[in-house]
């Protein structure tokens, strides 16, 4: 049974399609050898390095090849789908998915992203992340999605919780970053989960930073005090 899951994933992840999806202003395409100066340029950013496990600092141009070059046989492999996130009105690269650690056995994976300086803020991630999910639980036949946060990174909750993600809980010292152990907070998403979305009191669906954005500016609304209750002329 396993071998055949495996078979399986394998044939769904490696079918000729290029972008591998599309949505209102981007395109999810495979990794591109010749972005390479658009990759350093964007992963020479302090902020990326400092939130996510495997993405260098400084980041060179060897850095970028090196991974370039493994994408396809991960891919082949079955273990690894790498997308670059390309913005369709100008083909811009604005930053990288994925979908990590399949397991075919148990139907699951872990999604990992990262987002250029210039492109944050606009909603980009939620939106890939939606689209990721959508073709992954439906596509690709899985069911459940994870996705790990380093303790700290509250951009990178809001996305997930926009995107239809549930925090699980806490994995406490999981992993070593710049030598010192760091919680993770765990998210998932499965099948039968019903995305949710933000709304504007317009009606007009928000990103993940504009959701948390809209959280902390309710929590610093000051309240009306709460009036006594009192009795209706009908009380007896």
């Amino acid at each position: 049974m396993t071998a055949r899951a495996d078979r399986l994933l394998r044939a769904r992840l490696n079918a000729p399609r290029d972008p591998v999806l599309v949505t209102r202003r981007l395109a999810l395409t495979l990794p591109n050898p010749a972005r390479v100066p658009e990759l350093v340029q964007l992963l020479r950013d302090p902020r990326i390095a400092r939130w996510t496990l495997n993405i260098p600092y400084p980041y060179r141009a060897s850095d970028a090849r090196t991974w370039l070059r493994r994408a396809p046989a991960r891919r082949r492999a079955g273990t690894d789908l790498i997308l670059h996130l390309v913005r369709r009105s100008d083909r811009a690269l604005v930053g990288g998915l994925g979908l990590h650690h399949f397991d075919a056995r148990h139907a699951r994976a872990e999604v990992g992203y990262w987002l250029g300086k210039p492109f944050r803020r606009q909603g980009y991630t939620t939106e890939a992340i939606r689209a990721l999910c959508e073709y992954a639980l439906r596509r690709l036949g899985l069911h459940r999605l994870e996705a790990k946060v380093l303790s700290g990174n509250a951009a990178s909750v809001g996305v997930l919780r926009a995107a239809g993600f549930r925090r699980e809980g806490r994995l406490r010292q999981s992993v070593v970053k710049q030598g010192r152990f760091r919680d993770e907070i765990v998210f998932s998403r499965l099948a039968g989960d019903r995305p949710r979305t933000g709304r504007t009191r317009r009606g007009r669906p928000l990103s993940g930073s504009a959701t948390a954005r809209a959280s902390a500016a309710r929590a610093r609304r000051p309240r009306a005090p709460r009036r006594k209750a009192t009795p209706s002329k009908r009380s007896p």
